[in-house]
Formats: structure tokens, sequence, C-alpha cells
């Protein structure tokens, strides 16, 4: 049996197939249950999964695109070798490009777009949170930075960004336990109090301190440091 049916797997049951499998194969490769290396068969992915081949093949192109998938002429498909330097160059690229839109949407972010988003963080720091709070978090955390990036005005910059956020989205749910979801809440609202005070330098730096400290939560859950170093 190959490595990629070695497993038991839930059934992919969403509205969007293709989608569904995107997310979940890029879960399986983030968390090494698609090894590094290992080839990637549309058909035993699509047995594995409860599929058919279509949007299985569909999210291997995706992930082709983001990176995480290997596609080389008259060979399978296969898994990159993502390791800990990967994830700090990605964060690294999120960092500057992120931040420079962070600069930019201090002196162009419009106060509708202001208004909706410290709307939705008030809600989301509020005392009593809904049984989906995570799901929620998680969701207004793209929907921060696609804002952000999209204030930034600049098509080619917000494009960049799109790019490295679709490799860390699955990042977003690796690490998306209260604790950290309650941080990134509050560093997002130090960003926005940035831009909405129109300190362009403030909301950069606000976005770098938040970058640095989810890429810490990330390589905390992905590389984590044995018990005898931390002593």
């Amino acid at each position: 049996m190959s490595a990629v049916m070695s497993a038991a797997s839930p059934a992919i049951s969403r509205a969007s197939l293709a989608d569904a499998a995107y997310d979940v194969l890029q879960s399986a490769i983030l968390r090494g249950e698609l090894a590094p290396g290992s080839e990637l068969s549309a058909v035993a992915l699509a047995e594995r999964y409860q599929v058919s081949r279509t949007p299985i093949t569909e999210a291997l192109q995706r992930l082709t695109h983001d990176g995480l998938v290997l596609q080389e002429p008259h060979r399978q498909p296969r898994v990159v070798r993502l390791g800990r330097e990967d994830v700090v160059e990605i964060y690294e690229m999120r960092t500057q490009l992120e931040a420079a839109a962070a600069e930019r949407a201090a002196t162009r972010m419009t106060p509708d777009v202001c208004e909706k988003l410290r709307s939705k963080l008030a809600r989301l720091s509020g005392k009593r949170r809904p049984s989906n709070w995570a799901a929620l978090a998680i969701e207004f955390d793209l929907e921060f930075h696609d804002a952000v990036a999209e204030a930034a005005g600049n098509r080619r910059l917000r494009d960049d960004i799109a790019r490295y956020r679709r490799l860390v989205r699955c990042f977003c749910k690796l690490t998306g336990n209260d604790a950290n979801l309650a941080a990134a809440i509050a560093e997002h609202r130090a960003i926005l109090a940035a831009i909405e005070a129109r300190r362009p330098a403030g909301a950069r730096k606000a976005m770098v301190d938040h970058i640095t400290k989810r890429q810490a939560a990330v390589l905390a859950e992905l590389y984590p440091e044995p018990a005898e170093k931390r002593r």
C-alpha cells in the first residue's frame, strides 16, 4: 500500500469539492501526513478521500501553483520538501509585503472599511463567544489582511500578498486555538488603530509585530523543540 493510502482519512463532504480537496491536501502536506518527496496519485487520493478524481486533480494544480507540490514532465506530482527555513522565508516575505501594505493603507483605507473591521473586531472581542467563535476569528483574519492589501492601492502588491496568504491559510488552522486567535485579534486591533490614526510608521510596526508573533506560533506547532532543549 502506498504512503498516500497508509492511514484512514475522513471523507470530504463540503459543497465545493475542489476547495475541500485543496484544504485537506494542504493540511496533510503541512502536517507531514503526506511526506515530503512522496508521490501524489490522483487515483489513490480520490479513493482515500472518497471523491472523484476531478477535484483532486484541480487541488493538485492549485497546490503546484502555491509551491507545495512539484509537477515535473512525465512524472507523478510530488510533495515538496518544505522545511523550517522555508516557513521562515514565507513569513519573511509576508513581513516585507504586508508591512508595506499596512503603511500605505494608513493613508488610503476608507472610513467605512475601518468601521466595518472595527465592528467585527468588537464582536469577536466580546465576553460571550458563539460556538463557532474560532471559525469566525479565522475568517476575520483572512478578511482583515485582504482589506489591508486592497486598501494599499497597488495591484501587484495585493496579488503578491495573496500568493503568500494562500501558502499560510492552513497555518491559521494549525494554530487556531483560542489563545492564539485571541492574541491575533489584539494584534489586528493595534494595526487598525494605527491605520485609523493615519500613522503609516505605526501601522507598519504593528503589522511586523503581528506577523512575527504568528510566525513564532507556527514554528512552535510544526517544529517543536525537544523537551531537553527547553530546559
